[in-house]
C-alpha cells in the first residue's frame, strides 16, 4: 500500500505561542512532539493505533520523515513546526489490519463574547494517490469526543491534491453560544485501507475579528502604521495603519522575546484607513511589538502594557 519511512528526531530551539480563554492563537512553534498546554488528542477508533510520535496528532519540525510518508517530508505553513495526523492511525496495531482511523485533536476550553467569532487555521492534507478530509467540531460540555455535538464543516482534499499545498479555512462559531465554555474538535475520520495520507494543521486562531474597523471611505496615498493609543495601555488599546492598495495584510503582536502571541489581522485588504483593537487581558504586563505587513510594506513599533 503506502511504504513506511522512519521518523527522525531532531530538536529545534522553541520559539513558542499563547493562548487564554477569551481568544485562541497556536501556530505549534512552543513544542517538539508534544502538544501545547491546554491542546489534548484522543484515539477514537475501536482499535489500538501505534504510540506516539506515530500516526495520531503529533508536532512535527517541517523537512522531517514521518510515518506513512513515501518520498515526502513533513510541512509547516508559515513557521518550523505544524501538527500533524497519518493514515497511519488507521492500522490496528493488534491485528496489523487497516481500520477507519478516527483520531481527535482538541482545544484548550475558551469563552466567546459575542456572536461574532470565527475559527480559522490553515490545512493541507491529501496526495497525488490518496484522498484525505478532516472534520471541525464544536462541544458545549468538555473535551471528550462523545461531547462534540456540533459539526461546523469538514474539509476534503480528492485524490489528485498537491502534497503539500497551504489554504485558509474559516468556521463562524454558531450565534447564541457567548458567555460559555466551548471546545474545538479537529477529527481525522478515514477509511485508511482505501484512503488517507497525512493532514497538517497550522496557524489555528479562535477570536472575533470585526475589532478591525475601516475608518472612512478616502483611500490613502501610502502605506504606514500608526502608534497605538492609548500608550502604555490596559488591557486594550487600538492600533491604526493605512492600506495604500489593496493587499494581503498581516498585523501580529510579538512579546519581548520575538514570540508571537496574537494575529489581529491575517487577510486581503482592500485600499483604505483601518483601525485594530487589540485586547490584553490574558497577557502579563511588559514591552510588546506589533508588525504591519503588506505585499509592499513593513513596519514594526513597540508598546507598553502596563496593569
Amino acid at each position: 500500500m503506502k511504504k513506511l519511512l522512519p521518523l527522525l528526531f531532531v530538536v529545534f530551539v522553541s520559539f513558542g505561542s499563547m493562548s487564554g480563554n477569551a481568544q485562541i492563537f497556536e501556530n505549534f512553534e512552543s513544542t517538539d512532539s508534544l502538544l501545547p498546554a491546554g491542546w489534548t488528542k484522543v484515539n477514537n477508533a475501536a482499535f489500538p493505533i501505534s504510540v506516539d510520535p506515530d500516526g495520531n496528532w503529533t508536532v512535527r519540525d517541517s523537512g522531517q520523515y514521518a510515518p506513512g510518508l513515501a518520498n515526502a517530508l513533513t510541512q509547516a505553513h508559515n513557521s518550523l513546526r505544524s501538527v500533524g495526523v497519518s493514515w497511519y492511525a488507521g492500522v490496528d496495531t493488534s491485528t496489523g489490519s487497516y481500520g477507519i482511523a478516527d483520531c481527535w485533536l482538541i482545544t484548550p476550553g475558551f469563552v466567546a463574547t459575542n456572536d461574532n467569532w470565527k475559527i480559522t487555521f490553515w490545512a493541507s492534507g491529501g496526495s497525488t494517490t490518496y484522498a484525505d478530509s478532516m472534520q471541525v467540531w464544536l462541544s458545549l460540555i468538555d473535551s471528550l469526543p462523545n461531547s462534540f455535538t456540533d459539526h461546523l464543516g469538514s474539509v476534503a482534499w480528492p485524490t489528485g491534491s498537491t502534497y503539500g499545498a497551504w489554504a485558509q479555512y474559516s468556521f463562524d462559531i454558531p450565534p447564541g453560544y457567548s458567555g460559555i465554555n466551548l471546545w474545538v474538535g479537529f477529527r481525522y475520520y478515514m477509511d485508511c485501507a482505501v484512503d488517507g495520507f497525512f493532514v497538517y494543521l497550522d496557524d489555528v486562531e479562535i477570536s472575533d475579528p470585526t475589532s478591525i474597523t475601516q475608518v472612512g471611505n478616502n483611500l490613502p496615498e501610502k502605506f504606514s502604521l500608526g502608534q497605538n493609543y492609548p500608550n502604555p495601555f490596559n488591557p486594550t488599546t487600538k492600533i491604526r495603519f493605512d492600506i495604500a492598495k489593496n493587499s494581503n495584510v498581516s498585523l501580529v503582536i510579538y512579546n519581548s522575546l520575538g514570540q508571537q502571541v496574537k494575529s489581529l489581522v491575517n487577510e486581503f485588504k482592500t485600499a483604505g484607513y483601518y483601525e485594530a483593537e487589540f485586547a490584553a487581558g490574558d497577557l502579563p504586563s511588559g514591552t510588546y511589538f506589533y508588525r504591519l505587513t503588506t505585499d509592499n510594506f513593513t513596519e514594526t513599533k513597540k508598546m507598553l502594557l502596563v496593569k
